[in-house]
């Protein structure tokens, strides 16, 4: 039985360092050549331990306490009906608690037939677990499907969200952030840096999900997770989505009234595994301030990255032996393999390409 350990990264360094203790006990009572072999092995989980605890010291410096205490406009825009609650749900009933008002707008129906229906009605039940008017959820087809690149359709998008944008006045937005996970959460991510200007003085923040990159400095819970691999199978580590940079995650103080209406959000999402959309993301919101100058053509440099080696892994090891080394899937959900391009979304096909 494997069990899961939620958002506590120091449990698993604790784990790793006892097990390299057993280790370089045994060793030393084996002596010989079979203590020189367990040696290597407890070297190697002392390693994995300094890697650990390095990741944990890196939660408590890139992590920082906020606060949302004060009612705003506050709009989220959301690829798919699930997203907004992982990313604000919280934030979104604490700011309807406030006073404030929320408008939501998802991006992309569901292809599958029947789905966006189905899902349409499970964030109308989410949202009113926070007391939210249904009017002030919209369902839009804004997005190109997910493997069918349609730069013509982003263009347009740009422009409905623009028009939103000025229509609804907001005071703060969220958004997906730009992390090469999904790839219709990047470009939502993205177009946001063709519609923004200077007179847009409302702060803009990204909320990381899930995605590839992985940064023993900018992703230490999902370096902790991989570390936690090397239990024995016996247990797995689950924590709080990374940003993709060195900006500092934002984690959102929420009265436990407004955690526990998050919780009963997601669980709101029967048809996407609401027990485990409940145990993943139902902790207190996490967002990334945008930043207009860190537009950029790709979320993360794919020559010098994790992903790059996961994916050369695969290619000469056996699926498993390389899925249980390096516990990573490929790129981009939409893009499978590869790293979202941005320019390559955006330009027409005539060579035209977007400033980036």
């Amino acid at each position: 039985m494997k069990f899961t350990i939620y958002s506590r990264p120091g449990i698993v360094a604790a784990l790793l360092a006892i097990a390299a203790a057993i280790l370089w006990f045994v060793a030393c009572l084996s002596g010989g050549p079979i203590g020189g072999v367990i040696a290597l092995g407890a070297l190697f989980y002392s390693m994995l331990t300094a890697v650990a605890a390095y990741s944990v010291w890196r939660c408590y410096v890139l992590d920082r306490p906020a606060r949302w205490d004060t009612p705003e406009r506050l709009l989220i825009l959301a690829p798919h009906e699930d997203d907004c609650v992982i990313s604000a749900g919280g934030l979104g009933a604490r700011n309807l608690r406030l006073g404030g008002t929320v408008r939501i707008v998802y991006l992309v129906p569901d292809e599958l037939p029947g789905m966006a229906e189905i899902r349409g009605a499970e964030a109308r039940a989410a949202w009113r677990e926070a007391g939210l008017d249904p009017a002030n959820t919209q369902f839009l087809d804004l997005l190109p499907k997910l493997r069918a690149p349609d730069p013509h359709k982003l263009r347009s998008a740009a422009v409905a969200l623009r028009g939103l944008i000025d229509e609804f006045a907001p005071t703060a937005l969220i958004m997906p952030m730009f992390e090469g996970g999904h790839i219709q959460h990047d470009m939502t991510a993205a177009l946001m840096g063709t519609i923004w200007t200077p007179q847009d003085r409302f702060p803009i923040y990204e909320a990381p999900e899930y995605g590839p990159y992985v940064s023993l400095n900018n992703t230490p819970h999902r370096v902790v997770s991989l570390c936690a691999r090397w239990l024995l199978g016996l247990l797995s580590y689950s924590g709080p989505s990374d940003g993709i940079d060195d900006r500092k995650v934002l984690v959102f103080a929420l009265d436990p009234a407004d955690l526990a209406c998050k919780r009963r959000m997601l669980a709101a999402f029967k048809s996407q595994n609401a027990p485990s959309l409940v145990a993943t993301f139902g902790y207190p919101d996490r967002l990334v301030r945008w930043d207009p100058e860190r537009r950029r053509r790709y979320p993360y440099n794919f020559a010098r990255s994790y992903l790059r080696l996961s994916l050369a892994a695969q290619r000469v090891l056996p699926g498993r032996l390389a899925a249980r080394l390096f516990g990573i899937r490929g790129g981009a959900i939409g893009r499978e393999d590869a790293v979202t391009d941005w320019e390559a979304e955006w330009a027409i096909g005539d060579g035209k390409k977007i400033d980036i």
